[in-house]
């Protein structure tokens, strides 16, 4: 039986104009020569539910390795800070390049910073049998937990996705998907990434982070990281399907304050009120917010103030348009 040992590395160091030194850091878990996974997150600097769920990942796999002999088969490796720059400074981009780093894959050795650290995350996960993409939404909107999936590698990848033990599966078409992401690079490279967002930025929902946990702890027993014979939690979420034919996107008809009247991820009917837009100067109703179809409301705006053209809410129609 295989010593289990726990490190934690340095992926990628940079040499910073003051005498410091910018590193990225993982910590591995390496049990037996089973499959290898990886766990990434904090690719935006103002997303924390990943971290969040790194750290129960951690917790559970520090628990069982040290009280199950054999508990883990293979090789965990969990990327809690991508950005760590932003992650210091509450910055979603890459500080002083003002850049998504998120938009700079696959990256290159020689290119310049955001493209060097993208190259060494890169050549840090090829190879791997999985990796999870780990994001929340922006601080204006709150996601259910959901996989979000390009069509072009959903062949491999939905199966993997129905046992996260998240909400909802979206399917974009390769036109919505832009290349120059961490899960698109990999996934072109014949690495499978997965990527989840749920969540508002900036703050952490325990309730979504756990409900992961189970899912990616139930992936990685049937992957065979971890031993058959481990008790975990029954999958009770069970994912809806979205795509582009079916997802309705509401936008703010007029600058004001939105108000919510109905509850995030509840079914709403046509025509039934989502919330108004009032304004703050006097006792007006703007706008109000209702839904175009029978469906489920799985994006809802958390920030109340709003710019004409703002996402508002998205829904999932319980029937697909007709074209």
């Amino acid at each position: 039986m295989s010593e289990i040992t726990t490190t934690i590395d340095t992926i990628f160091t940079l040499q910073m104009p003051y005498c410091e030194n910018l590193d990225i850091r993982r910590t591995v878990f390496q049990g037996g020569d089973g499959p290898r996974v990886a766990v990434v997150a904090g690719i935006h600097g103002d997303e924390l539910e990943g971290l969040y769920v790194c750290h129960r990942l951690a917790a559970w796999l520090e628990r069982y390795t040290s009280e199950v002999p054999g508990a883990l088969r293979g090789r965990v490796e969990l990327y809690p800070a991508l950005n760590t720059l932003g992650l210091d400074t509450l910055t979603r981009s890459l500080p002083v390049f003002d850049t998504d780093l998120n938009r700079n894959f696959p990256g290159s050795p020689g290119g310049d910073v955001p493209h060097r650290i993208s190259n060494g995350i890169m050549e840090s996960l090829a190879g791997a049998e999985l990796v999870i993409d780990i994001h929340a939404s922006n601080i204006f909107l709150r996601e259910i937990p959901q996989v979000r999936i390009n069509q072009d590698f959903a062949g491999h990848l939905v199966p993997l996705a129905e046992k996260l033990n998240l909400d909802l599966i979206w399917l974009h078409g390769a036109v919505t998907v832009l290349e120059s992401t961490i899960a698109h690079s990999l996934n072109s490279r014949g690495v499978p990434c997965l990527v989840v967002e749920m969540g508002v930025g900036m703050r952490v929902t325990p309730e979504y982070c756990e409900q992961l946990v189970i899912g990616i702890l139930t992936v990685w027993k049937e992957l065979g990281v971890i031993a058959p014979e481990i008790p975990l939690p029954p999958l009770v979420h069970h994912p809806l399907i979205a795509d582009d034919s079916n997802v309705h996107f509401l936008n703010a008809q007029t600058s004001g304050m939105f108000i919510p009247s109905t509850a995030h991820w509840t079914d709403v009917h046509k025509g039934e009120l989502l919330g108004t837009i009032v304004s703050p100067h006097h006792g007006q109703i703007l706008s109000q917010v209702r839904s175009p179809v029978d469906g489920v409301l799985f994006t809802l705006r958390e920030y109340p103030i709003v710019y004409e053209g703002s996402l508002m809410a998205r829904i999932m129609a319980k029937k697909p348009r007709r074209k």
